[in-house]
């Protein structure tokens, strides 16, 4: 018997150690359950031991499961990294981002021309849904703009794009040119929800102690965009980031108002990701760098 077992077993266990579950370890490798599964079996007859406590929904290491983990994964990490730093430039001049639709057109695409003249070297390939997205199972992409919230994972990477200003939104003369709302307004005023959005009218009238008023109109999008094209023509107030209508409130299309007791929301809401493995990777780097410089010194 050899003193050491299968590479492809140990990376199959690598796999399904860090998830916690044959599936998504599976999807990861590009392989079946079942295939993961009869890798880690063969481990297991290797070794002569178990090494997973099998729940009914997810798998646990045992003692010695541990012992193996914390060894190889730090192995096939640094394995990943100096595969992805000595890969030929060629291959990695193509640069795939992952983002929601709202920001890619409101936000990111007015920006990409500044990015392009900056790194001419890369080709960049944008994607977007309102569907959160998992690197684990999207090999073919390398970053991932979240929405709201990030997975987290010991080998993704997450990264905050700063606070953004959350406040109303709405046409100029939604209120015959007033800003200022007494909460007693609120009854006859219409709140444009949206969906997507991790701070709703709920959620931002709770931070400031007070109840959701009693609106008979509520309009709601699944999409921030649309949120804020309602909010244009006047249907409401939109409870929005500043971040998405930047263009409007520099044309005047929209302005900001303010609700009597109620002050803007600071918060976190988007998030780049990448895998841990990449991060020294140069188009990496450009991106990650060229972004964060973009959010720090937006208006």
């Amino acid at each position: 018997m050899s003193n050491r077992p299968s590479l492809v077993a140990l990376r199959a266990f690598e796999a399904a150690a860090r998830h916690g579950n044959f599936s998504v370890a599976a999807a990861e490798l590009h392989q079946t359950p079942s295939a993961v599964s009869h890798q880690i079996k063969s481990l297991e007859s290797f070794f002569g031991f178990p090494l997973f406590i099998r729940h009914s929904r997810h798998l646990e290491l045992n003692n010695q499961g541990r012992r193996l983990f914390n060894v190889i994964k730090p192995a096939f990490d640094a394995v990943d990294q100096i595969c992805t730093e000595l890969r030929p430039f060629a291959e990695t001049e193509k640069l795939a981002v992952h983002c929601s639709p709202s920001f890619a057109s409101k936000w990111l695409g007015p920006r990409l021309s500044d990015f392009f003249a900056k790194f001419p070297q890369y080709t960049l390939q944008l994607s977007s849904s309102a569907t959160p997205i998992d690197l684990h199972r999207h090999a073919e992409l390398d970053m991932v703009i979240a929405y709201g919230a990030a997975l987290k994972s010991s080998d993704i990477c997450v990264q905050s794009l700063g606070l953004e200003e959350c406040c109303p939104l709405g046409a100029p003369m939604l209120l015959g040119g007033r800003r200022e709302i007494s909460f007693s307004e609120l009854d006859s005023i219409p709140l444009i929800e949206s969906q997507l959005n991790p701070l709703s009218w709920q959620d931002f009238f709770r931070q400031h102690g007070k109840p959701l008023p009693e609106i008979m109109h509520r309009p709601s999008f699944d999409r921030g965009a649309l949120a804020l094209a309602a909010a244009v023509d006047g249907l409401g107030l939109a409870l929005e980031s500043v971040r998405f209508a930047q263009q409007e409130l520099a044309s005047g299309s929209l302005v900001r108002y303010l609700i009597e007791d109620c002050s803007t929301v600071m918060r976190e809401i988007h998030f780049l990701c990448y895998r841990h493995t990449q991060r020294n990777s140069p188009k990496i780097v450009a991106f990650r760098d060229w972004l964060t410089n973009a959010c720090d010194t937006e208006i």
